[in-house]
């Protein structure tokens, strides 16, 4: 799988968290087994994809909040995992591991760029000023290439750079911390069953003082 595959599918992943869709493709449950299909290992995909859904199931986009990109988590560290030490589990952590601060500085790159689309939205509204209507067909085109570009290229970014990372360390590694992330891979996911379901609670009490 290449690097440009990967990061083509991370990008129009990331496109459908806000910028257009709103297909729910960019869930980790979705992208991670996909790119664990097309790597060669979609079971390390799918139990990815899992580990990062219950873990950020409340990073949704709502209004102007800038929420961690949680396709990039999935995509990044399956893509590592299942390219570099396929079916090991350990790898898999690392993965996971790796590819969160990649996804956290992304998320200050999207800040900054969400502050490029408010000058597009001042372009726009000139030009509509003047009754040129043409400038909003031009505007929202613009911006949408933009976003679709700027996810492309980080994600080449990432990929190269975390592949490297994801190498060198995963080599120096001491024998019992590798035996700790493969640990890891059998906990995590209880302790996201236990973050979902006391979030569900809180729900369920908060609909119950709502109806008092």
């Amino acid at each position: 799988m290449s690097i440009f595959l990967v990061s083509f599918i991370g990008a129009l992943c990331s496109t459908d968290i806000t910028a257009f869709g709103q297909f729910m493709i960019y869930r980790p449950i979705f992208c991670a087994p996909i790119v664990g299909f097309l790597a060669g290992d979609i079971i390390t995909g799918f139990c990815t994809g899992i580990v990062v859904e219950l873990f950020w199931i409340r990073a949704v986009p709502m209004g102007v909040s800038v929420v961690v990109d949680i396709s990039m988590i999935s995509i990044l560290s399956t893509f590592w995992a299942c390219t570099y030490s396929p079916g090991l589990k350990d790898a898999a952590i690392l993965g996971l591991l790796l590819a969160i601060p990649f996804a956290y500085l992304y998320r200050f790159i999207d800040i900054l760029g969400r502050k490029l689309n408010i000058k597009i939205m001042y372009w726009v509204e000139s030009g509509i000023k003047d009754f040129k209507n043409r400038y909003i067909e031009i505007g929202i085109l613009s911006s949408l290439i933009l976003f679709i570009l700027r996810a492309f290229l980080f994600y080449l970014f990432s990929v190269t750079v975390g592949s490297r990372l994801f190498c060198d360390i995963y080599a120096i590694l001491p024998s019992y911390i590798m035996s700790g992330l493969a640990k890891a891979w059998y906990l995590l996911p209880v302790a996201g069953f236990g973050l979902a379901y006391n979030l569900s609670n809180i729900r369920l009490l908060f609909l119950r003082d709502c109806g008092k």
